[in-house]
């Protein structure tokens, strides 16, 4: 018997990895560049917005700093720019502080107008408390009379 006995153990085995290799990844489009929505982009002048870059099927808003006025570029699928351009104009009836569908003035009515409204409808209130009371102090119809004590 030996003087170390070998229960299954090996001491020196080098230990050697096995590589694999990857699988082959799919080819992927790059999708067009896509332009960033959040951003105000100020421009100096409507030559620097001419010059603007906008990715095709892709549009842009552009401030100018210098006026009131705003561009919006936009590009077609092949990548050929329009440009319309908007002049900033402050509405009138935000400046007067009315803000009614429509832009007209709602109609009031004055406190005179109030007053005889409501006398008015007093009168019509009397009346009617008039109407019942003559309506409650007349006799029931002789024949209704007559078919109550049978």
């Amino acid at each position: 018997m030996p003087a170390f006995p070998n229960y299954g153990y090996q001491p020196f085995q080098p230990y050697y990895p096995t590589f694999q290799t990857p699988a082959a990844q799919p080819v992927q489009q790059t999708p067009p560049p896509v332009q960033p929505p959040a951003s105000i982009i100020w421009v100096g002048s409507s030559t620097e917005a001419t010059m603007y870059p906008v990715a095709p099927n892709a549009a842009v808003t552009l401030w100018n700093q210098n006026e009131p006025v705003v561009y919006l570029k936009q590009a077609d699928a092949s990548g050929r720019p329009t440009m319309k351009v908007y002049d900033l104009v402050e509405r009138q009836e935000a400046a007067q502080g009315v803000s009614s569908p429509g832009g007209k003035l709602p109609d009031y009515a004055t406190k005179a107008e109030l007053t005889a409204l409501n006398s008015a409808l007093d009168k019509l209130k009397g009346d009617l408390e008039t109407m019942r009371g003559e309506i409650s102090n007349k006799r029931r119809p002789a024949r209704r009379q007559e078919e109550d004590y049978e």
